[in-house]
């Protein structure tokens, strides 16, 4: 059609090589998602491991756009990588909850802007010395865990994330540690549960142990929304930017989440 124009899109590296940022304009259906799909083909042949899909600009999604991130994810994820849609409105929003893709997908998650993505998907080791650090512990016990929380919760506020970032902190902690409890703690209230807060200069580390023989994360992380399990550790993949998961020295499972920050300048 003459004049016809849906929208418009821009596929480039990050600075680092490493990711495969997405830049989408007007609607995004399926004239469009069959206009990206080559572009990003050919950007993660020649090296890209993460997608950021860049929705800022995006006034309208359908189906297609749902399938597009679900190719996306099909063509890193055997590779370790992960597709984080950044930006999305209000209404783009609502419709990507509506799918349910986030919470069903560990490596699909969402951001509040491209920026936030590409920090969340830079974060390695860190090699700088930690600000500070504090640990503290309870009784295995499930109703222990509105103040093991809340104690996280109060540490985190200061460092200057926002809100809706502690938020998603607080339910993911919530996620691990109802994990520990139910699945670390054979010998119940006898058992301890610790966690650990360390806070460096451009992210916060969060360890959740328990005493139990440790337990098999593939099993709790299946795909099924109506599953009586397995949605926890979902959870902490679409909520946080690293989650990690080890065995103890003394036996037992620790749980590491981390979320990067970002702190106003000065």
């Amino acid at each position: 059609m003459p004049g016809h124009e849906v929208g418009s899109v821009k596929v480039h590296r990050a600075d680092d090589g490493g990711c495969c940022v997405v830049e989408v304009e007007g609607e995004l259906d399926l004239e469009m998602a069959e206009v990206v799909k080559p572009q990003v083909a050919a950007m993660l042949e020649s090296g890209c491991g993460n997608v950021v899909l860049d929705l800022s600009r995006v006034v309208y999604v359908d189906s297609s756009a749902l399938g597009l991130i679900v190719w996306l994810n099909d063509m890193v994820s055997p590779f370790g990588g992960r597709v984080i849609a950044a930006g999305a409105d209000h209404n783009v929003s609502r419709i990507l909850e509506i799918s349910g893709l986030l919470a069903v997908a560990p490596t699909i998650s969402a951001a509040p802007t491209a920026e936030d993505a590409l920090m969340s998907l830079s974060i390695a080791e860190a090699e700088s010395e930690p600000e500070w650090s504090e640990t503290f512990e309870a009784p295995a016990d499930i109703t222990e865990l509105t103040g093991l929380r809340t104690r996280v919760v109060d540490l985190v506020e200061p460092l200057g994330m926002s809100d809706q970032a502690v938020f998603d902190l607080k339910v993911a902690v919530g996620e691990a540690l109802a994990n520990a409890v139910r699945h670390g703690s054979p010998r119940g209230e006898l058992d301890r549960v610790t966690v650990t807060v360390v806070a460096y200069p451009d992210r916060v580390a969060i360890d959740v142990a328990d005493q139990g023989a440790g337990f098999d994360v593939s099993a709790l992380c299946g795909p099924d929304l109506y599953s009586p399990c397995g949605r926890g550790v979902l959870f902490m993949h679409a909520l946080t930017d690293i989650v990690e998961f080890r065995s103890g020295e003394r036996g037992g499972t620790i749980v590491r989440l981390v979320k990067h920050l970002r702190r106003p300048e000065g």
